[in-house]
Parts: structure tokens; C-alpha cells; sequence
């Protein structure tokens, strides 16, 4: 819900530090000894790693080559999911205001040309099982400056550094995408294509048009790049009231809930106050530089946005809240790592997933990367399959916002072994019996359940 600290310009909040900054980004911030250069005058392999050697990573244990990515990213700024906190409701000056923010159809149609998302959810007042509709929860302008930026970072490190992706896209299929059903990831997810390939990176497809590439989504109730949602599956609530008991709570998170809900609900007011909806409220008033509603202190909402990640990193550290939640999304993801390790396989060279910050929060939590904050819009962490040639073994390792982060006790550079990756992510995976675990709920046991889901996807 914070300004991108790793896919984007603008403005925004920087919560923990008590910053507000216009953040401008430059290249990614990787070693210059990084890479060996192959030798040579003939300039760029124009077809990529898929048809010439990619420049070798160094590492302490030898060289490493590059087998594929797999990019999971959050949406960029958009405008606030919630039209109350407490006794507080957005006003039609707000309203109009936030409308003034979103960019106009003939530009969303721009954005879906090259990139197809063919239920044009992208161009819909609201998402698949959305409870919100246009123009509340919809990526701004600034957003989809954020996701192009984030692009063209990603096509100079693996395009420009490593001589992974080709310079022209002329083969679609190298590039697998899927996105959660809601106009602001699939609007995002085509923003970042088009930073990494814009149109004169596209080749020409058979029909004479510029190469396209498929965005493909599932409805709400088959989804599961969200990170786990109590309406697809029941259980989760009981797993996060569990959770929930036993976390205990720094003092300043108890103060900062006590103000939180003095200043939202009215005297004699009976309405609940929600921190998720107050700190995303708040995040993007203070993005836009509106004053926060009721003028709740800025490092109150930081304080508010810090107990948010406690609450969700300490949920998706817990197992059984996890394999049920994530579980899905890590299946799948360790199910393509191991495709692409097969030389025979036709396995995309970059795997992409547009998600929300429900999606990586579970996601760090389970990889023991935690860093205890809110992931900030345009987010993104790539987990890239090494080869090391030397020890013939293939490594996973993560770079989050820009930064390598150990995984699961494996080193920062070289990564952790896929097996053993594999091997500790196994109690997280996806049951085989996921759906009838996720039937049981104790207060609708026939899993037909009802009410606001705790699991909100920001």
C-alpha cells in the first residue's frame, strides 16, 4: 500500500521512517562484478539465453547460469478500496478527486493491445468477486508509471545485464503471465510488459501485427495468486483467529490500535473500526498528498501499517495457515522451477504472476524472508533458477525490491539448492485434499459460509 520502494516514481509514503519522499529509482542495484562478459565483438546474442549462451554470474562455488525467473509482483498505486473506516465515509469531493487520479478508457485500451487479457477485466468498473467498483480500487496513473518503470528495470537486468531475455520479443511464448481478476493487477501486469517489451521490442506475428503476449486469469472461486482468501476457503478464518490469539503485540502496535479506533468511531458508535481499511485509506490519502481523514497522526498509520505486516507475516509463517493459503501459489511455482530444469521441457523463460500485497506477504513469510514491513505498491520478488556448472546442482535465490535476500538459511548470492528448497517448502504445499480441508468451519460446518472476509486484497 506504500510507494514503491522498488518498481516505481512519484510520491508516496515510506512507513517505519516517518518519510514522505518523491522517490526516483535508477538502475538495479546489483554488483558490477556480477557478470563475466563473453568474449567477443559480435555485440548482444539478439535471441537470448534460448539461442545463445547467457553471460556466466560469478559466484563463490563457480559460475551460475541463469534457467529461468519467476517474477511475483503487487498492483501500483491505485485509489482507496474503502469508502468508510469506523463512522468516517469518503466524501464526493474525494470521490472526484480520485476520479481525477484514474487514467481514461482510451488509455486502458492502449495499455491491452500488445498485452491481452481477453475477459477485458481490465477495462471493467470492478473485479471478479470485488465488493468495491469504480472508481474505489482502481490503479491510478501514477500506478501504471510505477509498473512501466519496474519493466524497463527488469529488461535492463535481464535483457541489457544478463543476456537472458531477447532483445525483441518475437516468440510469445517464453513469457508466461497470470493475474488475479481485477482490473488493477491486470492493468499493472500490462504496464510492467511494456516497460520490459515495449512496441518497438515487439516482432512481427503471423497475422502482421506486432507480437502479442496472453494475460490469463481464473474467476475468484478457482483463484488462488491472491494468497488465500476466506471465501474460497473457510478454513483459513479459523487458522488466522489461531494465529491471531497468540501473536503477542509490541506496545507501541496497542497504542497505535487504541487511537485507531478513538478517532474513527464516533461516541456511542458501535462500528467497527477495521486497521487493514484505515492503513490502506490513509496510505493512499498520504500517496496523493491528501490530509488523513480525521486527522490521524502520521506515525500512528505507520505504527497501524507495521502491526498490518506483523499480523500477516506471523500468519503466513504458520503452517497450517500457510499450505492452505499460499500453499497453491508454491505448488505451482516449484512445479515450474522443476520444468524448467529439463533441458527437453519447453518451459517459459520467465513466469509472471500480478498479485496484490495479500499475495507477498505469505509468500516472504514462507520463504523466511520476512523484513517486517508492508509490501509498497509495485513490489515485486523474483525468484531466479541458477545453474551452478561446476557442482551440476540448480539453486534458487531471491531478489526482492532490488535486493538479494537469503532464503530459508541459503546464501544471499548463490541461493539455496532447489531440492532443498523443495524439500522445506513441502509442509507449506498444497494438500491433495486442499478443498475438503478448506471446507471445515466451525461456525458453518456444511462450508457454506457468509460475511466479510478477513483476507483482503490490497
Amino acid at each position: 500500500q506504500q510507494m514503491s520502494a522498488g518498481g516505481g516514481g512519484g510520491g508516496g509514503l515510506v512507513l517505519g521512517g516517518s518519510l514522505v519522499a518523491v522517490t526516483l529509482l535508477g538502475l538495479l542495484a546489483f554488483g558490477s562484478n556480477e557478470y563475466q562478459y563473453p568474449v567477443g565483438k559480435e555485440g548482444p546474442c539478439e535471441g537470448g539465453y534460448a539461442r545463445c549462451g547467457p553471460k556466466k554470474m560469478l559466484s563463490e562455488n563457480g559460475t551460475m547460469v541463469l534457467k529461468q525467473v519467476v517474477l511475483v509482483h503487487r498492483h501500483g498505486d491505485r485509489s482507496p478500496l474503502s469508502l468508510k473506516v469506523g463512522d468516517w465515509r469518503q466524501s464526493d469531493a474525494l470521490e472526484k478527486f480520485w476520479v481525477s487520479r484514474l487514467p481514461e478508457r482510451e488509455v486502458l485500451e492502449k495499455w491491452g493491445e500488445l498485452n491481452v487479457d481477453e475477459t477485458n477485466t481490465h477495462l471493467a468498473p470492478r473485479g471478479d468477486g470485488s465488493s468495491t467498483s469504480w472508481p474505489y480500487g482502481h490503479l491510478t496513473q501514477l500506478g501504471g508509471d510505477q509498473l512501466r518503470t519496474l519493466g524497463a528495470r527488469l529488461r535492463e537486468r535481464y535483457v541489457s545485464k544478463v543476456n537472458f531475455l531477447p532483445r525483441k520479443l518475437k516468440d510469445p511464448s517464453i513469457i508466461q503471465v497470470r493475474s488475479t481478476r481485477y482490473p488493477r493487477t491486470i492493468q499493472s501486469t500490462q504496464n510492467m510488459l511494456l516497460g520490459l517489451y515495449p512496441e518497438d521490442a515487439r516482432g512481427v506475428d503471423a497475422s502482421g501485427g506486432k507480437v502479442k503476449v496472453q494475460i490469463f486469469s481464473s474467476p475468484s472461486k478457482e483463484e488462488y495468486v491472491h494468497g488465500g482468501s476466506e471465501d474460497t476457503c473457510p478454513r483459513l478464518r479459523d487458522e488466522r483467529e489461531r494465529v491471531d490469539a497468540s501473536v503477542e503485540l509490541p506496545q507501541r502496535f496497542k497504542d497505535a490500535l487504541e487511537i485507531v479506533t478513538r478517532t474513527f468511531q464516533d461516541a456511542g458508535s458501535e462500528e467497527k473500526v477495521s486497521h487493514i481499511r484505515t492503513s490502506e485509506v490513509g496510505i493512499c490519502h498520504t500517496a496523493h498528498g491528501i490530509p488523513l481523514a480525521r486527522g490521524l497522526p502520521l506515525h500512528v498509520l505507520e505504527d497501524l501499517t507495521d502491526y498490518n505486516a506483523h499480523m500477516y507475516y506471523s500468519r503466513g509463517s504458520d503452517v497450517a495457515f500457510s499450505r492452505l493459503g499460499i500453499g497453491p501459489l508454491l505448488t505451482d511455482i516449484i512445479d515450474g522451477l522443476e520444468r524448467a530444469v529439463d533441458p527437453r521441457s519447453a518451459a517459459p523463460l520467465l513466469r509472471v504472476f500480478s498479485g496484490h500485497d495479500s499475495t507477498l506477504l505469505p509468500l516472504l513469510a514462507a520463504l523466511e524472508a520476512v523484513d517486517g514491513r508492508w509490501p509498497p505498491y509495485a513490489s515485486y520478488a523474483a525468484l531466479e533458477l541458477l545453474y551452478n556448472e561446476r557442482e551440476d546442482r540448480h539453486y534458487v535465490r531471491l531478489i526482492y525490491n532490488d535486493e538479494f535476500v537469503p532464503i530459508m538459511g541459503g546464501s544471499r548470492s548463490k541461493g539455496l539448492p532447489l531440492v532443498d528448497l523443495k524439500t522445506k517448502l513441502a509442509p507449506r504445499s498444497k494438500p491433495e485434499n486442499w478443498a475438503e480441508e478448506c471446507r471445515y468451519f466451525k461456525e458453518c460446518p456444511d462450508g457454506v459460509c457468509t460475511g466479510d472476509a478477513a483476507v483482503v486484497q490490497n
